[in-house]
């Protein structure tokens, strides 16, 4: 596969990019077990892990995201947000997720326990952005937490809002607080390695790392955001730190051309 496929190939799906990163040996023991999604997978999925999301391959901002459960008398979803529907066979299960199933491709994915603040569930998006020498660079991060009724946590989509990564930690008790530090640590580590990975067939300004926390603290990745990672997130937080860091950095890589020539 020539580099220029490699490079098509990534930019069509969250499959796609799940293959991809799963080349790399620091980045796949992050990743959730994940196949492109058929009917026939929901048996041994909901079998092995009791909970699974359903995703669209190629949508932004949670949209059209399911969250696929076995219960004690059957089986139950919800899409994006609401009450869950109840079904009593997997056979109608199947049938009702068909009707649901609109876009072309979805993945399916081992549902994971996230930790909660106040009872509602939250990642973590860890923003990088290259600086003016084109460098990667940590930018901040922040924890999103899921709306009253959703099980997705993007903010604008889901009805939810934006904390610190430590007040988020701390308050779920996600870890112990002697560990924060470090879990902070290695959230940017590893978004490090991402970007040094993605950089071998594509190129970025900004990419954004959305991580998942389970209630064992053990991290997972969910999403990488390579196009236009939200800023305006950041801006929801009550010290403009990052957001002003963000905006600093995003205009000294546009403007890197401009300095070049100045020196000339």
């Amino acid at each position: 596969m020539q580099k220029g496929e490699v490079s098509n190939l990534i930019s069509s799906s969250k499959w796609s990019l799940h293959q991809f990163f799963s080349k790399s040996p620091h980045i796949r023991p992050y990743l959730p077990p994940t196949d492109l999604y058929q009917p026939a997978l929901l048996e041994p999925y909901l079998a092995k892990y009791t909970t699974v999301y359903i995703k669209p391959t190629r949508t932004h901002m949670g949209k059209g995201i399911m969250r696929v459960l076995q219960t004690a008398d059957g089986y139950q979803f919800v899409k994006e947000r609401g009450e869950p529907v109840r079904v009593a066979s997997l056979a109608e299960l199947k049938q009702q997720l068909a009707r649901q199933c609109t876009e072309k491709n979805y993945i399916i994915q081992k549902g994971l326990d996230l930790a909660e603040l106040n009872g509602r569930p939250y990642d973590i998006r860890v923003m990088m952005m290259r600086n003016g020498l084109g460098k990667w660079q940590y930018a901040g991060m922040l924890a999103k937490v899921a709306g009253a009724d959703s099980v997705i946590t993007n903010v604008a989509r889901g009805g939810g809002y934006a904390v610190t990564v430590p007040h988020a930690l701390s308050k779920s008790q996600a870890v112990a607080p002697e560990k924060i530090k470090e879990v902070v640590s290695r959230l940017i580590r590893v978004s490090h390695r991402v970007c040094a990975h993605f950089n071998k067939y594509r190129h970025s300004a900004q990419i954004g790392v959305d991580f998942a926390i389970d209630k064992a603290g053990q991290l997972s990745i969910i999403e990488v955001n390579y196009d236009f990672p939200s800023h305006a997130l950041f801006a929801k937080l009550k010290d403009k730190t990052y957001f002003r860091t963000i905006k600093r950095l995003h205009f000294q890589y546009k403007n890197r051309g401009k300095r070049k020539k100045k020196n000339v």
